[in-house]
């Protein structure tokens, strides 16, 4: 379950509070629409992520490693519902999260444990363009997204001096 979510949260780049409260009614025919729970009181602002082969197959990923179909949530626990609990915090989840990073680090070549919130930054980074990450995000500007971009840029060198 873990990896899947890894897998759709490096593609979309959602907070984890949103890829939590992720229901299978937001994939609409054209891709996931979100109101990203951050901007839900300000801005309103809304995400299409649009279907290509590989957001599907990781979306149905997701769904295939649910321990059950009885709730609406992508990410569920036991009882079908929703590892967000009402005060925000997902115990459950970190559980989870602590015991893959035990996992990960002690079975593979990956020896540094990395935080779950990383993974947006690394989605961030990944993105093609300055905005593109925004759209990614979600982010209403390009100021807070920078902060996000965290590989280092490459340049071209100017013209130089003309002799």
């Amino acid at each position: 379950m873990v990896q899947a979510y890894i897998k759709l949260k490096l593609l979309t780049g959602m907070r984890r509070t949103d890829l939590l409260k992720l229901k299978t009614s937001d994939f609409k025919n054209d891709g996931i629409h979100i109101t990203p729970s951050k901007t839900k009181k300000s801005s309103g602002k809304s995400t299409i992520y649009e279907w290509d082969n590989q957001l599907k197959d990781v979306v149905q990923e997701c769904l295939s490693t649910r321990p059950v179909d009885i709730g609406p949530y992508v990410f569920c626990n036991r009882q079908g519902e929703s590892y967000i609990k009402e005060d925000g915090s997902a115990n459950g989840f970190d559980s989870i999260w602590g015991r893959f990073m035990d996992r990960v680090t002690s079975e593979t070549r990956v020896k540094e444990r990395f935080w779950e919130k990383s993974l947006r930054a690394k989605a961030g980074s990944d993105a093609e363009s300055l905005e593109h990450a925004r759209a990614l995000l979600s982010h209403t500007t390009t100021k807070t997204t920078q902060i996000y971009r965290r590989k280092v840029e490459v340049v071209k060198p100017g013209k130089g001096v003309k002799e």
